[in-house]
């Protein structure tokens, strides 16, 4: 009888820790399967290494990722950071006889770093594209075992209501290198909401760098992504800049964006573009155009019959002068925080810089709190809630509980 009540006493205390998170974490068992790919076998590496500039892909005539986990252990999901634009997929499984290939389940392909569970462990797979006209390319393949994912799994979610603050750059890494510690401060730190907006079009490697140093941070609903509207150049004249994106419509792209997601903050570049690049003063240019314009109810119909007028409270600008401004914000990245483990959000911001490898291994910018770009600067542009009183706070004078 003592033998069954301890049996039965040990199985409660199974339960109790599997129930509370103590679950064991899933493996990464990429290393020990063994895959094989439909095409391009010299490349396959480029989808295991670490490197997000290079990659593996099908071409245009579709192919597919074959996957055997090592013996005793099963995969409950792969990992996958997609080199071009996602894609539906199917996972296929060996017919009872083996001799064939079946079409298991469907993936719809969402965002660049995607999570792809099963709905029940295999030990054998295929990615397959769906036809031959499919390209799929993968930066990293990341084959997990069963268990509890671990938290660099990233799992996003997708952006829902409103938010309370909009950070708009122009480039993958300048929310880090110029708007320095705002994104972790405010999303992970106070628990604002926070959308990301990228403004000018980018490889898919960019887009990879960038939610990895998102998801760093702590964001986990997913930002908006750079648009193929908006070509990137190397430019530090605006007005050259404006002409390649065509003024109209990237007023009207931003001011539906202002629309669709409601924020009380607006976030963005300096007047004079940081270091002068041109697409940087496109954005304050666009953001300084839009304030008015997503408030009126003439203006760009059609993301006013989607979404509604919206009336920003506040929008501030990174470097914007004291004298010229409602009020300069000064902030303190240098403060240890608990939601890090200790560490300060300028910390965290210059980590996720180096995840953006396309950029910061080739670039003399840092993330800083100092110096002619310092990230820790910003001028009240714009109000309708009144002047800041010194307080270091951009959601000064609002009270976002009451909305």
């Amino acid at each position: 009888m003592k033998k069954i009540l301890f049996l039965l006493g040990m199985t409660a205390m199974m339960v109790f820790f599997a129930w509370n998170g103590l679950a064991e974490e899933a493996a990464d068992l990429t290393e020990k399967c063994a895959i094989d790919v439909s095409v391009y076998r010299r490349n396959m590496e480029y989808m295991l290494d670490e490197e997000t500039t290079t990659k593996w892909e099908t071409g245009n005539f579709g192919g597919y990722v074959e996957v055997k986990t090592p013996a005793g252990n099963k995969s409950q999901g792969v990992y996958v950071q997609w080199g071009a634009k996602p894609i539906d997929i199917w996972v296929q499984v060996p017919s009872k006889d083996g001799k064939t290939w079946i079409n298991d389940q469907k993936i719809n392909g969402t965002y660049y770093n995607q999570y792809i569970p099963f709905d029940r462990p295999l030990s054998q797979f295929r990615l397959c594209t769906m036809n031959g006209e499919d390209k799929m390319a993968f930066i990293r393949l990341q084959v997990m075992g069963e268990g509890e994912l671990p938290v660099w799994v990233q799992q996003w979610q997708p952006f829902e209501g409103k938010a309370d603050l909009m950070v708009l750059v122009a480039h993958p890494d300048d929310e880090l290198l110029f708007m320095g510690g705002v994104i972790p401060h405010y999303n992970t730190v106070e628990g604002k909401k926070v959308i990301v907006v990228y403004i000018a079009s980018m490889p898919a490697h960019r887009k990879v760098e960038l939610l990895n140093g998102l998801w760093h941070c702590g964001v986990r609903m997913y930002p908006e992504m750079p648009t193929p509207k908006f070509r990137d150049k190397n430019t530090m004249d605006r007005k050259e800049c404006l002409n390649l994106w065509e003024e109209e419509k990237l007023k009207e792209h931003i001011t539906g964006l202002i629309r669709k997601y409601k924020p009380d903050v607006i976030v963005t570049h300096d007047i004079n573009g940081e270091y002068g690049h041109g697409a940087h003063k496109a954005c304050n240019w666009a953001v300084r155009q839009c304030i008015e314009r997503a408030a009126s109810s003439a203006k760009d119909i059609q993301s006013l019959r989607q979404y509604g007028a919206w009336q920003v409270k506040k929008v501030y600008f990174h470097l914007y002068d004291g004298k010229k401004s409602m009020g300069q914000i000064s902030f303190n990245w240098q403060k240890p925080e608990a939601a890090f483990d200790g560490k300060n959000v300028l910390t965290i911001a210059a980590e996720a810089f180096q995840m953006h490898q396309s950029q910061s291994r080739a670039t003399i910018y840092a993330v800083r709190d100092y110096g002619p770009y310092d990230n820790s600067k910003f001028g009240l542009y714009y109000s309708a809630v009144g002047k800041d009183t010194g307080k270091n706070d951009l959601f000064e004078n609002i009270d976002i509980t009451q909305e």
